[in-house]
Parts: structure tokens; sequence; C-alpha cells
């Protein structure tokens, strides 16, 4: 079920406010929350669903875990079911919007545990919820780039070194010269995204032959063009936002850069990549998950979402979503109770086995699984690791 709740007086007022429950009457006071002994258990998330970036595939996975979990009566708290109530709000992919929110979720809403959005909104996010002292289970935050915090957040998501390892396991297959060219973006996350792939290509016997940093929005990527052209650099590593990307391989088309092999970190991700239509045909792609990997759920993630995503990279999201939320649910169902220090307690321990697989929190981190897939005509197909995968193909796009 879907509602729209009231509006709020702070910069709420002007966002779309979700309360999801799924089999739950929906009609319970909003200052109630997780902490009424009758009403619903409140969890809450502030998410990107409008504005730069949009992440209804993550909200979709959230919504789906809190189905199944009412569709057996709820989670038993106090020697009692009582249904879950998600409570989604849309931040516009504004952060100043999103502290706001965090706050009434927690503060108003009485939210026993908080849900992630997606990338430096989850670091910001962080400090929120460790001012505020509730449990923050989030991913689409690679696990190396969690800061160091004061215990309430817990990221369960990819790790850039396993990334690493892969693209180059592929990569080694491939006849190149082992030349490389680095191009991120030039802020903290693409900085050490560029460190931590350059090291683990050396390692793995590739030469970074030449690394360039730009700027977000950045237009004209000649000399980035020129730089891998110069140095004959016959694999690309690009790690920058989606328009970023889709500028760069115009360009080099037009500038007839032609690499053997490419990945687009975070940008081939987006579904837009499949905008460049022939272009983009060849381009590698990190995953978080893959329908032929045998991971938990995989048939009800593609009975119930299937025909709305058709790309790996969307029903991915969903999936992290449902595992992001069924750590959070198995936590609270451990505790048999809504205290959040108790639930933030049970996460430390958590054994949750979900839609990426099964989940062991070190320093609150838990590595999900890496594959490596690659673009062809609009769809993305698994290429690394060998179950389930394909053979990887020429990158024609470029060629």
């Amino acid at each position: 079920m879907i509602r729209t709740a009231s509006r709020r007086t702070l910069a709420l007022s002007t966002t779309a406010v979700l309360a999801l429950t799924a089999g739950c009457a929906g009609n319970a006071s909003t200052s109630s929350g997780g902490s009424s002994d009758d009403g619903p258990i409140v969890i809450g998330t502030s998410i990107q669903l409008s504005g730069a970036f949009v992440n209804k595939q993550i909200r979709d996975g959230y919504l789906l875990a809190v189905q199944q979990v009412n569709a057996k009566g709820g989670l038993e708290v106090g020697g009692k079911k009582r249904k879950v109530e998600l409570k989604v709000l849309d931040n516009r992919s504004d952060t100043n919007t999103m502290v706001q929110q965090v706050r009434s979720l927690v503060l108003s809403d009485k939210a026993v545990g908080l849900l992630g959005s997606c990338c430096q909104q989850n670091i910001d996010m962080q400090g929120q919820a460790d001012a505020l002292k509730v449990p923050l289970v989030m991913g689409a935050l690679p696990i190396e780039l969690l800061p160091k915090g004061k215990g309430y957040t817990w990221d369960s998501f990819q790790s850039l070194a396993d990334g690493a390892k892969g693209f180059y396991s592929v990569a080694a297959g491939a006849k190149t010269n082992k030349k490389t060219l680095l191009v991120t973006s030039n802020d903290a996350q693409g900085i050490s995204a560029g460190k931590m792939w350059g090291a683990a290509g050396e390692k793995a016997g590739f030469t970074i032959s030449a690394t360039k940093a730009v700027p977000a929005g950045t237009t004209d990527f000649s000399d980035v063009i020129k730089a891998g052209k110069s140095s004959n650099s016959q694999v690309l590593i690009a790690s920058m936002a989606p328009q970023d990307c889709f500028a760069m391989w115009k360009q080099m088309k037009a500038l007839a850069y032609k690499p053997k092999v490419a990945i687009g970190l975070n940008c081939a991700q987006t579904p837009g990549w499949g905008s460049l239509g022939s272009l983009g045909n060849g381009t590698l792609v990190q995953l978080n998950w893959s329908n032929t990997a045998g991971l938990p759920d995989t048939d009800l993630i593609v009975s119930k979402y299937g025909k709305k995503y058709t790309n790996l990279t969307d029903l991915g999201s969903v999936a992290l979503g449902m595992h992001e939320a069924t750590i959070l649910l198995d936590a609270i169902k451990t505790t048999g109770s809504t205290d959040r220090e108790a639930v933030n307690k049970a996460l430390a321990k958590s054994t949750t086995v979900s839609a990426q697989g099964p989940v062991k929190f070190v320093d609150n981190k838990s590595a999900t699984p890496t594959f490596i897939g690659q673009w062809n005509n609009g769809v993305i197909e698994q290429v690394w690791p060998a179950k389930g995968a394909k053979p990887l193909t020429p990158l024609s796009g470029l060629n």
C-alpha cells in the first residue's frame, strides 16, 4: 500500500512523502511510530526519487522486503506480531533536505532504524545517524569509502578492490599491451577509486601509462583522449558521473581513440548507458548482482520487477534495496524489540542471508559479491566470474 502522508512544516513542505506498507492499515499516527506498543514498526529512508539522481529501484527493493515480512504477519515484538511501515521521503537529490528529513523520521516518526540513499548522500547520512544514535543500514557506497563513524552505520555493498580484481582478470584475457588510461572525477571518491584501481592494475601486471582527474560536468575531453592516444593505452578505466562518460565516449569515437578494453565505473552502471546505442557496445561494468549467479531471491526479484526493469543494473539495485532492508528487519526480529541500541547491537552480529548473499560485518562493513558485465545492444550480460558468465566480446562500440 502506498499513501501520501500529511505535509510537514520543515523543508518537507514540497517533498513527496510516501508511507509504504504491505498488508498494513496505514493509518497509524506518525508521532507514535516504532515507539507504540500497538502501532506499526516504523523504519524510514530519505532517498533520491527526483533531481539529479533517481533511486526508485532501491526504493522498490525496500518495499519488496517489507512486503515479504508483512505477508507473514509482521515482526514479533514484545510477544505480539506488528506490521512494518516503511516511510520514504524524496529528498530531491538535495543534501540539506535529506538532513532535515532524517531528523524528522527519527524525532517525529520515531523510526526504529534508517535505510540509506546513494553515494555521497550515504556519507552525509552517516553523520546524522551518529548524532541521533539510530541504526542506519545502507549500500550503494563501496565499503572502502565508508568513513570511520561512531558505530551506528552499517554498509553492505561491493568492494572496490574486488571490482578491480575482477576487471583485471577479464582484461588479462584480452589481447592488449596492458597500458592503461585511468580517468576519474576530481572529487574525493574519484581520487580514492583511482588510487585503488591503479595500484591493483600495477599488481596485476598492467601499466598505468596516463592518469587524468576531471571536474564533474566536463564537456571537453580532448586532452584526456590525447593522453590515451599518445601513451598508446589499449585499456581504459573511467570513473565519472554518467553525463561525463557519455560525453567522453562520443568524443573518443569522433577522435578515433580505440582502446581494446574499457570499463565505465559508476557511469556504465546507469540505465542511460543504453542511450548511447551501438557506441556503448562492449563497454564493461562492475555489477553488484547478476541473475545467473544463483543468489537468494533471484526468482522473486525477476518475477516482481523483471518487466519493469530489464537491465541487470536496475534489477541489481532492487536486490540491493531488498538486501539492506532485510538486514535491518532481521536485526529487529532478532532483538524482539524496537529499542534502537538493541537493534544496533544485533546488526554487529548479523548473520542474515539475503538477496546479495550472506552478511558478516567487520568494522561496520560487509562486502557483497562483485560481477563484471558487458553492454551489448542495450543489454548487460555477466562475463565474470565464470559461473553463469558468457564469453567476453570485443569492444565494438569504439572500434
